[in-house]
């Protein structure tokens, strides 16, 4: 049945494009017939009429995108069907970043005005677009394949360019808000107030100033019980929440019994038989459950009570731009952004025990959290502990959540700085443009609440002044106060970047089909990137990242020079070739050159192609972030030396070795099998550099009157890709990857080689279509529909340079490269489908999102292809209403729909040990949501 299911809907997507190839139309195209302004577009340095352009370029106008309901640049990312995006969910993150092609957020340019933006801070490898305020952009440029001959060697996916207004008269006010129909959280205020004054033209000068205002509240889970029904999680092969006992979410502290410095089978917890409740308030006593199986009789913190959906987030940007002409034409600009933000994430309570690590001598190692006798929290001692059958004074190991310190949240803040300083004219008969851009990113991570210090805990259980089975007297409260980490920043990193760029561009001679056009340009140009970790990082083990008391910091210098012909043979005919030499301070240099072709073969009737190469450079913290470290695997997994299996992919299936020449270790099989096992990570400084190259063909028809349509296939074949090998491909073969496995001389593992890697390579094709057809009307105003494709046909991942290649399309295990997880999905066929209607000052748009279905990621054995858990995802699609009245000159009002019709986000296995278990990559929990928006132009 599945297989069915899959051809039908392969067959169905095959047959929207063939359709498409038929009837569609390149936005870009369709602009033809309202302007002949030539101007420089994205993927050109010659300035141009938009439809003579040979390059899969598409462009969504301002008008546009808001009357979809699309207000943020974030929600704006997201349209885009060419890509995914990585967004801030659940535990937070770095901001919205556009992954297009799924070939991972550092291969995609994103620029504002054509000139580059800072990283976010801590990557250093990607920008972050909520940076781009949204009241200021004029329009975005999409360009759908490499541009690395004009403006560097890293466009491999393609170029967002997001173009803002050059000038701006008057006022205007926008007040928006996005209320969700379920309560509980996730409510957007938002406000942007534009101003300017003086006429380019008349004036000779200008100034205007944009500044942007959103917040999102949080949003829990336990405020979207639909999405973790226990039913159907079960139904997915997990653990319904309330019997589900593994991990280490406890509070009472669960212990388990260790005789002569090991542990024992025995578990339990002092208040399991009066139902977990200690002596905590009602709130404590509600998130504590009890639950009993194969002989334990334990208690885990209500796994419902702390997950958090959507995190509490802030954004404010400015933009301002001054103006003043000068000469026939010359205009010199200075542009300043600046924002900050914040994303305050909440975890489930600090976790103290097996989880934590804590033994500085023998990194990777757990350390138990010892509650002794000679305490008074003892079970059965003095402080009033129930005492326990079998517990007679032994040394107990806590697994203990911190309830009463309350989630931890984090604190998450970003600044991002940016003045470009441009100037541009005529001289003789050359066009010019001139400047320097100088750009700096910040961000700062924090312990907000919830957070203490774990040597001090581990003390204070120790000399008996904390309690881990209910609530704390007045000096356990005291002495928690005492080694509270609250409200210190830990992770401080900054991305700098500043540097000069120029182009010269003119007309040389008349051709058959008009005037051979040549550019020349180039860009100098420093970044800088440092990031550091305190030492007090140490003193908390729990939801920290960085390396504690390191300083990593790298910097590069790169000089670029382009030059770019433009040759119309015929009027049928145009030719377009570029090349752009790179000279990399620590990678010597590069040359990469474009070519690309258009030929009108009937008036209705377009085809064009592109042919272009990439080199992407390792990214600073590649090379030089944070250093190599040993840590604990995220798995459980069976030595293959030491504790040998038939399937070593499957932990908990091997068996202590009997092999004489370890029989000395006497190694304990708690250490040895199904447990975490030290994993090396951290940067590589012999990271080699990337390469890719590129083709694209498609055609451009116009059937009828106002309908356009474009079909372009394209190609991209990287190798040398930079990425880590997963534990789950390591183990997968460890016979192929036993050079990994780094061991002691007596032959105990000393860690597992994860680092970043150059391995084997990428290939990925699809076929892009756009369908857009306008049918104005003199009665009943003017209707749309519009339609944005992307058809994946292959996604071949190679580990091993000359190993074999296998697709993911549709399914988990898409190469992990840098910051993309091996469980990124490309999916077989994506859609955004929008229908129009004007009338008078009335507009309304429906928009639909299509994804195809795509199979889950099923690591359990009972999740295989035949078996009963085996899942499956299936076509998720989404429509949003939006609606628009503008009342006179001055008012326009706004209301939207998302979410029309109210539709769950998918479940999906992947995130069953997260408990938040919703399928993050293609829905969002917030459910339906009223969008309202007045503008006021003054």
């Amino acid at each position: 049945m599945k297989r069915s299911n899959h051809f039908t809907t392969t067959r169905l997507a095959l047959t929207s494009i063939a359709l498409a190839a038929l009837t569609l139309a390149d936005q870009a195209g369709a602009q033809a017939q309202e302007t002949m302004t030539r101007v420089e577009i994205t993927g050109s340095s010659i300035k141009r009429i938009a439809t003579e352009n040979a390059l899969p370029l598409t462009t969504y106008k301002a008008e546009e995108l808001e009357a979809q309901g699309l207000t943020t640049m974030s929600e704006v990312a997201v349209s885009l069907v060419t890509a995914s995006t990585n967004e801030p969910v659940g535990g937070g993150g770095s901001g919205t970043m556009i992954n297009m092609r799924g070939l991972n957020t550092n291969r995609t340019l994103v620029l504002l005005n054509g000139r580059r933006l800072p990283n976010e801070a801590i990557g250093d490898s990607s920008i972050n677009v909520d940076v781009v305020p949204m009241s200021a952009v004029e329009r975005v440029e999409v360009l759908r394949d490499g541009a690395s001959s004009i403006y560097g060697t890293d466009a491999i996916a393609g170029v967002v360019n997001f173009i803002t207004r050059r000038s701006y008269t008057g006022a205007k006010v926008v007040a928006g808000y996005v209320d969700p129909e379920r309560h509980g959280g996730g409510q957007q205020p938002k406000l942007s107030v534009i101003g300017g004054k003086g006429d380019l033209q008349k004036d000779g000068w200008n100034v205007y100033a944009a500044i942007d205002s959103q917040r999102r509240n949080t949003l829990m889970q336990r405020d979207r019980p639909n999405i973790w029904n226990p039913q159907d999680i079960v139904a997915l092969g997990g653990t319904a929440f309330s019997t589900n006992t593994s991990g280490s979410s406890s509070a009472p502290a669960n212990f388990t019994v260790y005789n002569k410095g090991k542990a024992t089978s025995t578990t339990g917890n002092p208040y399991f038989a009066t139902g977990c409740t200690s002596n905590y308030d009602a709130r404590y006593s509600l998130a504590s459950t009890k639950a009993s199986g194969s002989g334990t009789k334990t208690c885990i913190l209500d796994p419902t009570l702390y997950p958090q959906l959507l995190p509490e987030a802030m954004q404010t940007t400015l933009m301002t731009r001054a103006s003043l002409r000068h000469g026939a034409s010359g205009v010199l600009s200075v542009e300043l952004l600046t924002t900050e933000s914040y994303i305050d994430a909440l975890n489930p309570p600090q976790v103290f025990g097996a989880q934590t690590d804590y033994d500085k001598l023998h990194p990777g190692v757990r350390k138990p959290l010892f509650i002794r006798s000679g305490s008074k929290w003892y079970p059965g001692g003095s402080g009033g502990v129930p005492a326990v059958a079998g517990v007679t004074g032994q040394d107990l190991a806590l697994t203990w959540s911190m309830d009463e310190l309350g989630p931890a949240g984090t604190d998450d803040r970003q600044n991002t700085h940016r003045i470009v300083v441009n100037d541009e004219g005529v001289i003789g008969a050359w066009d010019y443009r001139v400047g320097f851009n100088a750009a700096m990113s910040r961000r700062r991570v924090g312990w907000k609440t919830g957070f203490s210090s774990t040597p001090g805990l581990y003390a204070g259980v120790e000399n008996g002044i904390l309690n881990p089975f209910g609530k704390q007297d007045e000096a356990g409260q005291q002495y928690l106060d005492s080694i509270s980490m609250d409200g210190q920043t830990y992770r401080s990193a900054r991305v700098r970047y500043f540097g000069p760029d120029f182009n010269l561009s003119r007309s040389l001679m008349d051709l058959g089909g008009g005037a051979l056009a040549v550019a020349v340009g180039g860009d100098l140009h420093r970044e800088m990137y440092e990031d550091s970790t305190s030492m007090d990082a140490n003193l908390v083990t729990y939801k920290v990242s960085g390396s504690p008391g390191a300083s990593p910091s790298g910097a590069r210098t790169v000089a670029g020079l382009y030059a770019e012909v433009d040759a119309p043979i015929t009027k049928d005919i145009d030719l377009t070739g570029a090349v752009r030499v790179d000279h990399f301070s620590d990678f010597g240099s590069t040359i990469n050159p474009k070519l690309s072709v258009r030929w009108e073969a009937h008036k209705q009737v377009m085809l064009r192609a592109t042919a272009s190469t990439g080199f992407r450079a390792p990214t600073l913290p590649e090379l030089y972030g944070t250093p190599r470290v040993k840590t604990p695997s995220t798995q459980r997994w069976d030595d293959p030396l030491l504790c040998p299996s038939a399937t070593p992919s499957q932990p908990n299936t091997g068996s202590v070795t009997t092999d004489p020449r370890y029989a000395g270790l006497n190694l304990d099989p708690a250490t040895v099998c199904n447990t975490t096992l030290p994993i090396l990570t951290g940067a590589n400084p012999s990271l080699d550099p990337e390469k890719s190259r590129t083709f694209t063909a498609g055609v451009v028809i116009e059937p009828v009157k106002n309908a356009m349509v474009s079909f372009d296939f394209w190609d991209i074949r990287m190798k040398g890709t930079i990425a880590q090998q997963t534990e789950d491909t390591i183990f997968g073969d460890v016979a192929k990857y036993q050079n990994l496995f780094v061991r002691l001389p007596d032959g105990r593992l000393d860690y597992i080689v994860v680092t970043r890697q150059n391995m084997g390579g990428l290939h990925t094709q699809g076929i892009d279509t756009s369908f857009n057809y306008r049918i104005p009307t003199a009665a009943m105003g003017k209707f749309g529909i519009a339609l944005d494709g992307t058809y994946v046909r292959k996604y071949e991942g190679q580990n091993d340079a000359g190993g074999p290649w296998e697709d993911s399309v549709g399914q988990p295990g898409a190469l992990a490269t840098g910051s993309t997880s091996a469980n990124t999905y490309v999916f077989r066929w994506r859609h955004n489908l929008r229908f129009s209607w004007t009338l008078g000052g009335f507009g309304a748009t429906l928009t639909q999102q299509w994804t195809s279905h795509y199979i889950d990621t099923n690591a359990l054995p009972t999740q295989k292809p035949g078996q009963p858990f085996y899942h499956v995802i299936s076509p998720y699609k989404l429509y949003n209403l939006s609606t628009n009245y503008k009342f006179n000159r001055h008012l326009k009002v706004t209301f939207g729909i998302n979410n029309l019709f109210d539709v769950d986000p998918p479940l999906s296995n992947q995130r069953l040990s997260s408990r938040v278990v919703f399928a993050q990559n293609i829905a969002k929990p917030i459910g339906r949501t009223w969008v309202y928006r007045a503008e006021y132009t003054f």
